[in-house]
């Protein structure tokens, strides 16, 4: 049985965050450290949270075409 494969999230992208209440956006995406830095969708003046694991985020958009040929591309270099 293969491993659950995260979804990378990409800066713009709608998302909820475990434990966290309302819509946020990506802001920024650490790849080394698979975490997200975000920011509630409204109110352009709310701070930034840093560091939010991937594994804790819900994406309210789907996987676009090119999210989807890139991961398929990354896990076919990967060897999973």
């Amino acid at each position: 049985m293969k491993p659950f494969k995260e979804r990378v999230p990409k800066i713009g992208d709608r998302v909820g965050a475990n434990g966290r209440n309302g819509v946020f956006v990506v802001c920024e995406v650490n790849l080394k450290s698979k975490t997200a830095d975000i920011r509630l969708l409204k109110g352009a003046n709310s701070p930034v949270e840093t560091g939010i694991p991937w594994s804790t985020l819900t994406f309210f958009d789907q996987e676009d075409a090119s999210q989807a040929a890139a991961r398929v591309v990354r896990e076919a270099t990967e060897g999973h």
